[in-house]
């Protein structure tokens, strides 16, 4: 009877182990799991709120496409040379509106988050005096306006530092 008593014991005691080992192993794989899915979220919601600004600045280079193009309907009458209409839209202030003399476009540069901005190039289009003036959209991109910094530190042992 003696015998029979410790034989279920070790039967007992290695279903328990086995049971402890399945239980830790679950645990193990729903912690792993909710840290996977914390780190899915907060990149989600990084991409969601970058994604958001962007189509903000999309929108508010719109408005300065139109609120441009309107306010140099007034020089495309008067003026005859893209030269005099890039002095006068670069006389407007409006933010974000520089000319490029050099390249005879207009530059539209809107920040939208700390490192991007977004960067129209526009082209006025002048075909004759008496005609409404348009501008040709020439590009309307996302550009990079931070520097990029590396990581060029290695974590190397240096004998030198650790002896006494």
């Amino acid at each position: 009877m003696n015998q029979e008593k410790q034989g279920s014991l070790v039967t007992l005691g290695i279903t328990s182990l086995f049971l402890i080992f399945a239980v830790l192993c679950l645990v193990i794989l729903s912690l792993l799991t909710l840290g996977t899915s914390q780190a899915d979220l907060q990149m989600s919601r990084q991409s969601m709120e970058s994604t958001a600004a962007y189509y903000d600045a999309c929108r508010e280079a719109s408005l300065q496409y139109l609120k441009l193009e309107e306010e140099l309907q007034e020089f495309s009458g008067t003026t005859h040379s893209t030269r005099e209409l890039l002095e006068a839209a670069d006389s407007l202030n409006l933010d974000g509106v520089s000319a490029d003399f050099r390249t005879g476009h207009l530059i539209l540069e809107l920040p939208f988050s700390e490192n991007q901005s977004l960067l129209a190039e526009l082209s006025p289009n002048i075909a004759d005096p008496g005609q409404e003036l348009h501008l040709e959209i020439l590009s309307w991109q996302t550009i990079s306006t931070g520097t990029w910094n590396p990581d060029t530190k290695q974590p190397v042992l240096n004998a030198k530092e650790n002896t006494p």
